[in-house]
Order: structure tokens, then sequence, then C-alpha cells
């Protein structure tokens, strides 16, 4: 059968009508318990003949991956992220006007900027604003501290906190400044 004519069967986690039809909470696919609860549900939809899916990082659920759930025998399947116009809409409600400043903006004007917050945003959703910035401005410093300390702080997911700051020290050419920012360096006399 040709994949290209075969009709795409998404289940979508990120979804509050697909959580509560399965009668999952949002809580329970964060951290180690939300990664082995998705992946029992990812050998779940490949059962129930679904091809693809959304769902949000267990550790870092500002991300959303999207992954193809049957790919072919031995085929090792990546997820990829996915819902990035959303990502961007979602950074856009939290960050108002934002991102049209750093359009055209050199790497050392990106790295000092400082977004400003919307009232009532929730922690997830600045996590997902703060997400999208650093994937698409990976050295905006002050994105990185706020993205850690949202994670470690306001939502008390310390391993989503250590895999952004590792994260951080990969992608962040200035992963240091950021590291400066959360209070970690002392100065020695």
């Amino acid at each position: 059968m040709d994949n290209a004519l075969t009709p795409a069967n998404i289940l979508d986690l990120t979804s509050k009508d697909t959580l509560f039809e399965l009668a999952i909470e949002d809580g329970e696919l964060l951290g180690h318990c939300g990664a082995k609860l998705i992946a029992d549900l990812k050998e779940r939809a490949v059962e129930a003949e679904y091809t693809h899916m959304y769902f949000r990082d267990p550790i870092r659920p500002g991300i959303v991956w999207f992954t193809v759930l049957n790919g072919g025998a031995g085929e090792l399947q990546l997820p990829t992220r996915g819902r990035l116009d959303d990502c961007r809409k979602q950074c856009e409600s939290v960050f108002p006007g934002f991102l049209r400043t750093l359009e055209g903006a050199d790497e050392e004007a990106i790295m000092a900027q400082i977004p400003p917050l919307a009232l009532g945003v929730t922690a997830l959703e600045l996590s997902g604003a703060l997400e999208y910035l650093v994937f698409v401005h990976p050295s905006m410093t002050r994105a990185w501290a706020a993205l850690i300390f949202t994670y470690g702080e306001m939502m008390g997911l310390r391993d989503g906190a250590e895999s952004a700051r590792e994260a951080c020290i990969g992608s962040c050419p200035h992963a240091q400044v950021v590291s400066y920012l959360l209070g970690e360096n002392t100065i020695e006399a």
C-alpha cells in the first residue's frame, strides 16, 4: 500500500477533549510516570491503527512533539517538534508584540532582550512560549534563564529544569551568562 495515499489518523494528546475521552488528567502525563504512560499510549495507538501522535514532552511540557507511530519494522521513529504555528501564536499571546521586535535583530541584540510578560499566564503557557523563543533564538539568554526557572520553581519539575539547563549548554552560545543570571556562579575575591 502506498503511504502517500494512506489517510493520517492522529492521536492528539495535547487536546483537552482527547485527554477527557481517555480519562487522563494533564498531570498524569508529566515526569517519568508520564513518560511511561505516553510510551504505553503509543503502543495502544498503533494497535488502534493510529498513524501519528502529538504529545507534550513529559519532562519539558512546553515542547510539543509529533511522531510517526508505525514507520516500519525496525525503524527508529524519532519525534520532531510539532505545532510550531500554535507555539508561535502562544508565544505572541504570552509576550505581546515581542516577536516583531526580534525580526532582523543581530545575535547581540537578541541575547539582551527581555520579553514583556502578559498578565494571567499559566506556567504551562509560559513554558511553551519560552520553549518556542529558545528554539527560534537559541542565543536569548534571559529566555533560557526564565525557562529553567519556570520548570524548576514555578512547575516544580526539577528534571525539566535540568533538561533545559543541559539543552542550554548545548544550544546557547552564551550558556555561562544563563548560569550567572540564575545565580549559579559565585565570584571569589
